[in-house]
């Protein structure tokens, strides 16, 4: 990299023209507008309004109207930064140039602060390839020019340049475009998928093992045909949650930008485009889907379809309001339960909604909790209503919920129907000191700020978590097959 800074005394004269979209930054942000216009109505009326009058062009300007962003909280690439600044100080002159919409263009113009002049999209001309070429021609005269890109819709300019800059071309693409040249940034053919398997969140398909408690408490996990379905259920309802994992990431990408553990997802550091993004969940929802309909059962697709409409209105709007956000998060782990039912094509115990519905209500409560706790600068939650004032609030109704939960595991334990189930209902009372051992803990730790962004995320990786929930699975199938009557008298 110094030899290529001190490069830029050799071309004093020479201007530099910088793409945006990809080189400048690691994304595309018409991109991401694109897709953040589907939570606004009148965004969408407006860009297909912009379809009908200037084409493409008027799309992004449609989007550059009536989407919010923010240039602060984009991805810059480093290595393009430090190049243009050094080009700066070589006194050399430097214009951005992109097809993006000359509003968005401006903006980043502006928080850079690095750029002389720009060239951008406005309504009825798309600046792009040739067009784009033009107008680099229009103001480098017959001095030639230096162009720094990343796709193959550059190679144009690249062929007319007489410096090019590649960040991220394929090897294709780099063969194509002759001449000398110098690569800021190189491609990796890989990162794309590693980036998206890690958007998908893998790790987070545990919390899809709900979906088998019914078969566990209608005792039907020595029946290979249930345990089947369950496990098809599963493998479909982790496809479609990743499918929703990445439209919500690609949805809330500036408040992830601005949170300090969150702008390391794919889609917030620009690792991921929004496309394949699009692409992919597309993919993963129609596949969990025809599973869950085809192989698993009707009604089963049906509470599918519940959890992913669901899923889609709250990452929309109902996030955003207080309480009910929470109630919903609830609900959503609740229908796991409901779809683990559906599978094996068993009703789901009151019993066992009820505690799952306090239960999970105390965890959203405790991840809205540990949020405030933290967020102690802006007196508010970034597109959430909860203001500093309701911490203490939020943890009392937290707190309350778990107690609801363990006071409803104690009346079912209590219940005629576990009487006639186990051997040894007795033996079940002793799931209730680890429950309220993990419950006040796990409260006790969030008040510490010891436990994560995510609650549920953390029972899963904690080894006392993990043992505590071995210890209560094993009390549970011992008080079905235990056989305590000869200690009676």
């Amino acid at each position: 990299m110094t030899d290529i800074v001190e490069s830029h005394s050799e071309r004093q004269n020479v201007p530099l023209f910088v793409d945006m979209d990809g080189t400048l930054l690691r994304t595309d942000v018409a991109q991401e507008l694109l897709v953040r216009a589907f939570k606004s109505p009148v965004a969408i009326a407006a860009v297909l309004s912009g379809v009908l009058k200037s084409g493409v062009a008027g799309v992004k300007r449609a989007l550059a109207d009536h989407v919010e962003f923010r240039a602060d909280l984009l991805p810059y690439d480093p290595a393009v930064l430090a190049y243009v600044k050094a080009a700066r100080r070589a006194g050399r002159r430097v214009i951005l140039a992109t097809a993006a919409d000359r509003k968005v263009a401006q903006e980043v113009a502006d928080f850079t602060g690095l750029f002389d002049d720009i060239i951008a999209s406005e309504p009825g001309h798309n600046m792009k390839g040739a067009a784009k070429l033009a107008a680099i021609r229009a103001i480098a005269g017959q001095g030639g020019f230096e162009y720094l890109g990343d796709s193959a819709a550059d190679l144009p300019i690249w062929r007319d340049a007489a410096w090019r800059g590649f960040a991220r071309v394929p090897a294709k693409a780099r063969a194509l475009a002759t001449g000398e040249a110098v690569t800021l940034v190189p491609a990796d053919d890989k990162a794309p998928k590693a980036a998206l398997w890690r958007a998908m969140r893998p790790q987070q398909w545990a919390k899809n093992l709900l979906l088998f408690l019914p078969l566990l408490f209608a005792h039907l996990y020595n029946d290979p045909a249930s345990l089947l379905r369950a496990a098809l259920g599963f493998a479909a309802f982790s496809l479609c949650a990743s499918a929703v994992y990445l439209i919500n990431d690609m949805l809330d990408i500036d408040a992830d930008r601005a949170h300090p553990t969150k702008c390391k997802r794919p889609f917030a550091a620009g690792a991921l485009r929004p496309t394949t993004g699009v692409a992919a969940a597309l993919g993963l929802l129609l596949a969990g889907v025809s599973i869950g309909f085809a192989l698993v059962s009707v009604a089963f697709g049906m509470v599918l379809l519940l959890y992913v409409a669901l899923t889609k209105a709250y990452s929309f709007w109902l996030k955003a309001y207080s309480t009910i956000d929470v109630v919903v998060l609830s609900v959503l782990y609740t229908i796991r339960i409901v779809a683990g039912a559906a599978a094996i094509l068993v009703v789901p115990s009151p019993w066992i909604l009820t505690f799952s519905l306090f239960f999970f209500l105390s965890l959203a409560y405790m991840k809205r909790y540990i949020e405030l706790a933290r967020d102690t600068s802006s007196g508010r939650l970034p597109a959430r209503n909860y203001y500093a004032g309701d911490l203490h609030v939020v943890q009392t109704f937290g707190i309350a919920n778990a107690a609801l939960s363990l006071l409803t595991m104690a009346e079912y334990i209590s219940s005629n129907a576990v009487q006639e189930q186990y051997q040894a209902p007795g033996l079940l009372w002793l799931v209730l000191p680890v429950m309220m051992f993990w419950t006040y803990r796990a409260w006790m730790w969030a008040n510490r700020d010891q436990i994560g962004d995510d609650p549920v995320a953390f029972a899963l990786k904690d080894r006392i978590s993990r043992v505590s929930g071995l210890i209560v699975l094993a009390v549970v199938l011992s008080a079905r097959y235990i056989n305590l009557d000869w200690m009676l008298p």
